[in-house]
């Protein structure tokens, strides 16, 4: 056998094994631009009810400092209607939903004394983090911080965002799971105004 055929049958295997690796190379770039269309295409993730054991009872004691070392407690707010949101700034939902928080805190505040308010819980977070969060976003209604998760587990929450609808009566009526819309805040509390006792805007046995 002559030293060029040996040469050329050597090549073959290592030009096949090239070839192989180009067609997995190209498969797996397939696989991620398809993953990329099919994340970029899907539709957001929103708030559904939650059926918490909460609803219908007084919501649990909420107050101390806020992050910026204003005194606070949820008890001060009887009177009028009140959602407690649970957040984090590294929570991708919760940042999601900020401008909705934030549309309807603004309307709300056009309705004086008559608005809903809001109060924010920092959920397993740090202090200079939080403070960020809220500087950078510019919320202007008090942010509480749950050093131990002790607020957290008054309320049942496990991961944030989670939002609660305190009457002014201090009763939970309503409570959402994932980044809120400001159409299911505004539906929620137009549904708890017209005395339905609701739980993420799905009204009771009772109406």
């Amino acid at each position: 056998m002559s030293r060029m055929n040996r040469m050329h049958r050597t090549d073959e295997p290592v030009r096949g094994r090239r070839h192989l690796a180009r067609w997995i190379a190209g498969g797996v770039v397939l696989v991620l631009v398809a993953f990329a269309v099919v994340a970029a295409t899907r539709p957001s993730v929103q708030a559904t009810e939650a059926q918490s054991p909460l609803v219908g009872h007084p919501a649990p004691a909420l107050g101390g400092k806020t992050i910026f070392g204003q005194p606070f407690s949820l008890a001060s707010d009887r009177g009028h209607y009140v959602y407690v949101n649970f957040f984090a700034s590294w929570c991708t939902p919760c940042q999601e939903e900020e401008p909705a928080l934030e549309d309807f805190a603004f309307h709300q505040s056009r309705d004086g004394a008559g608005g809903a308010r809001l109060v924010s819980v920092v959920f397993n977070d740090t202090l200079s983090d939080a403070r960020r969060f809220v500087t950078d976003w510019g919320i202007r209604w008090p942010v509480v911080p749950d050093s131990g998760g002790a607020i957290a587990n008054r309320y049942g929450v496990g991961s944030p965002p989670m939002t609660f609808l305190v009457d002014p009566s201090g009763i939970v009526v309503g409570t959402w799971v994932g980044p809120v819309t400001t159409a299911q805040l505004d539906q929620l509390l137009a549904s708890a105004r017209r005395g339905e006792l609701v739980s993420g805007g799905t009204s009771s046995a009772d109406d």
